[in-house]
């Protein structure tokens, strides 16, 4: 089945679900959205033999990456949201989305106010800008309250799909999700590459939502694996750098970013943790493997460019103090924590 001719009240809801309950209250907080004359469509794509009630369903054993593109070539409507299946989005939360995407023409793709589901008033993500090691900064730190500190919509490189708004025209323009990403990040690739088709990419804080990620409702050990954190983590970060960045900033970035996964990986080697550390060495090294068809997606979005290369830095880079890079490193080799 192809995509359907477009309607223009139509705003189709994305869920991609895995596994667990979770997606139950999703639906619900979806289907008790207020609309305002808009035609709310859900869409599951699932890896489960579950039909769910009141939306389209379709099953699909591949990752997150992958489950969203097919769940876009069923869409109808002028845009799409995508959903995490552990998220709660907020009655108002679908509306305006759509309601900042229709202020800012030139905005291809928003991201929702995401707080955390358990601890109601604690961010979980409001936008991230790149830095000069080529890792993300999130402004909004762990475990940071809500205070109305981030109640300004902004230009933003990219924050969590968990909640996130795209126009159709503008994604299949930039080529859709990666799949080769299957997981992590694979929003932030997206994002980049919307950017440089000449759209932008906003934080929209009166979208809000509830995420459960690093909550009870999903334990560590049972959602986030070693492998989806070490390896698709590190595999994931230099296949976009090595995609997106423009050949004079990737010769500064790459090397600096690249370093960075070593330390971590020989850090690991040091605590005994042995299997952290080859996951991490298995993610630079399909990027050695798999070299040739990644230079061949560079090519194709370095020259489908169309967004200066000052311009766009201006909007979505930020330079922390050291101090920041030394605290991620430790959370990251020190807790096995990952973002």
């Amino acid at each position: 089945m192809g995509r359907a001719a477009e309607t223009k009240n139509t705003v189709d809801v994305i869920v991609c679900h895995h596994t667990g309950s979770l997606i139950d209250r999703c639906l619900k907080s979806v289907s008790e959205s207020y609309s305002n004359g808009l035609d709310i469509h859900p869409v599951v794509v699932t890896s489960t033999s579950v039909i769910f009630k009141g939306a389209v369903t379709y099953r699909n054993f591949d990752g997150p990456a992958h489950k969203r593109n097919l769940g876009m070539t069923y869409t109808i409507g002028e845009y799409a949201v995508f959903l995490d299946d552990d998220v709660e989005v907020s009655p108002y939360c679908i509306w305006n989305l759509v309601k900042e995407m229709e202020e800012r023409p030139n905005c291809g793709m928003g991201f929702a106010k995401i707080l955390n589901m358990e601890r109601r008033d604690e961010f979980d993500d409001c936008g991230s800008w790149i830095t000069p090691t080529g890792f993300l900064f999130s402004r909004a730190q762990n475990h940071q309250k809500d205070n109305g500190q981030y109640d300004a919509p902004c230009p933003v490189l990219a924050s969590k799909s968990a909640t996130c708004i795209v126009r159709r025209d503008v994604f299949y323009k930039a080529g859709g999700f990666d799949k080769d990403y299957y997981i992590l990040g694979e929003e932030t690739d997206l994002a980049w590459r919307i950017w440089l088709t000449g759209y932008q990419c906003w934080y929209f804080p009166s979208a809000k939502s509830w995420h459960a990620f690093g909550t009870s409702l999903k334990p560590k050990d049972q959602y986030y694996t070693l492998s989806r954190i070490h390896f698709h983590g590190c595999k994931n970060y230099i296949n976009m750098l090595l995609t997106n960045l423009s050949t004079r900033r990737l010769l500064c970035i790459l090397p600096i970013h690249s370093c960075i996964w070593v330390v971590s990986a020989v850090g690991f080697a040091l605590k005994g943790q042995l299997k952290r550390s080859w996951l991490i060495l298995s993610g630079i090294f399909w990027n050695i493997t798999n070299l040739r068809n990644t230079l061949r997606k560079r090519r194709r979005i370095q020259q489908g460019k169309k967004v200066s290369e000052v311009d766009f830095w201006s909007l979505v880079s930020f330079s922390p103090p050291l101090e920041y890079y030394w605290n991620r490193i430790f959370r990251y080799v020190g807790q096995g924590l990952h973002g």
